[in-house]
């Protein structure tokens, strides 16, 4: 047999999402999955067993795109199709008072797990530990559901689990962001058997993740130094209401909460490279998609709402079958207020700048032949995105965390800087603005 490529490749030039679906439909067993220094979680090909068949490469979100996703490969991949479109809340109060906004992921699970549409869900924890990491849990039941609510923004390769939901008698709903949902469609494409294993896909709206080593930086900051197992909510509206602030915990009583802020402060600076180049932030490719609801008048304030974008008739009769059994709250809103919200035209253009600046790196590009002639990057703006992009490609040359925590906290210093001296200019233009000149 000749020898194909596997995915080192797409790690060598920092491609990987870490999805993993390399892992879950590699035949040998040769791929593993490991966390970098940088906070990364990459795959690693065992050559001595590596057979090259090159079905890991042929799955890669990152860098390829598979028959359904080409056939389902909307317009303006920015927005992709919505059948309709709301805003809503679980009515169970278990579940929306647990949940980190509205939550209607959970309530569209559970309702699918008790009226026997599917066995189980695949989803995300994130259980205690020192520090705490994310895990793939496949959720049975209603406790299941409740320990995999709220995001972990951080890379989890979810499609590893390939292997045991084939094992399995019943369907599956998956519930991800757009990179695992993509790869979960590369996987059906090359794994035919698994096709009439997935119910239904649950997508997660998603600007961008955070490296292992963004949450460590929060923990480190709230760690009360004895070695706790802890918890952590990248946003928990039970300690401050919606959209919720940073809270890291343990079960003997310790609490520190972070401001959103504070969260939002480091993000840039954590962002693996890969989602720099993310067309997909509205999860164009799911059957139903569910994220905040930014910029849509009227919802509520203190417990928070969820956005519902329905894009395929799978997607329509399940939440319509929630709906009418009681399980979920929903009311119209369009969307173009979702997308305007979303801010999707400012994403457009970082998009272009992230894309030109990858190009210039002179690493492997994923060439999807996505055309918006409407967003374009003046050349004096490359170098901005140039810079963010090289700081994403060392998170891993250093030796130790806090050797890259200190670059952090020296870059919130300069970035702090810039922002006081640029201070009168911005006062300036406002004023402008203002008296309309």
């Amino acid at each position: 047999m000749d020898k194909k490529q596997n995915i080192s490749h797409i790690v060598a030039s920092a491609l990987c999402v870490s999805c993993g679906a390399c892992k879950g439909v590699c035949p040998v067993s040769a791929i593993s999955f490991t966390e970098t220094p940088g906070g990364l979680i990459q795959p690693r090909i065992d050559e001595t067993t590596c057979t090259y068949c090159g079905l890991c490469d042929a799955v890669c979100p990152a860098l390829h795109r598979g028959k359904s996703l080409k056939e389902r490969m909307p317009a303006d991949p920015f927005i992709g199709q919505a059948l309709e479109s709301y805003s809503g809340i679980a009515t169970d109060k278990t579940i929306y008072e647990n949940s980190q906004s509205g939550g209607i992921a959970s309530a569209l699970l559970l309702h699918a797990l008790e009226n026997g549409q599917i066995e189980a869900a695949v989803c995300v924890g994130m259980p205690g530990g020192n520090p705490p990491r994310p895990q793939v849990i496949i959720a049975r039941n209603k406790e299941d559901i409740l320990a995999s609510q709220k995001s972990k923004y951080c890379p989890v390769p979810l499609l590893e689990l390939i292997p045991e939901i084939r094992k399995m008698k019943g369907k599956v709903a998956f519930v991800g962001v757009s990179c695992q949902i993509r790869g979960l469609m590369n996987v059906l494409d090359e794994v035919t058997d698994l096709r009439d294993k997935i119910a239904f896909t649950l997508g997660l709206v998603c600007d961008r993740t955070m490296t292992l080593a963004g949450l460590d930086y929060l923990v480190q900051k709230a760690s009360p130094g004895t070695g706790k197992t802890l918890c952590m909510h990248f946003r928990d509206k039970s300690v401050s209401g919606y959209p919720g602030d940073v809270h890291v915990f343990s079960a003997d009583g310790y609490s520190r909460v972070f401001p959103a802020a504070e969260r939002i402060r480091i993000k840039d600076l954590f962002t693996p490279p890969a989602c720099r180049i993310c067309y997909d932030k509205m999860n164009v490719f799911s059957d139903i998609t569910v994220g905040d609801p930014h910029g849509i008048k009227g919802i509520d304030r203190k417990g928070g709402e969820s956005v519902v974008i329905v894009r395929t008739e799978t997607g329509r009769n399940i939440l319509h079958a929630a709906r009418s059994d009681g399980s979920v709250q929903l009311r119209k809103v369009p969307y173009e207020d979702i997308i305007k919200g979303q801010k999707i035209g400012q994403k457009k253009r970082d998009w272009r700048g992230y894309a030109e600046a990858w190009k210039v790196s002179g690493r492997e590009y994923p060439d999807f032949d996505i055309r918006i002639p409407e967003q374009s990057v003046k050349p004096g703006q490359i170098g901005t995105y140039r810079e963010s992009l090289d700081l994403a490609f060392r998170l891993d040359e250093f030796a130790a965390p806090g050797e890259l925590f200190d670059l952090v906290t020296e870059q919130l210093k300069r970035k702090k800087r810039k922002n006081l001296l640029s201070l009168p200019l911005r006062v300036m233009k406002r004023v402008f603005k203002g008296l309309g000149v």
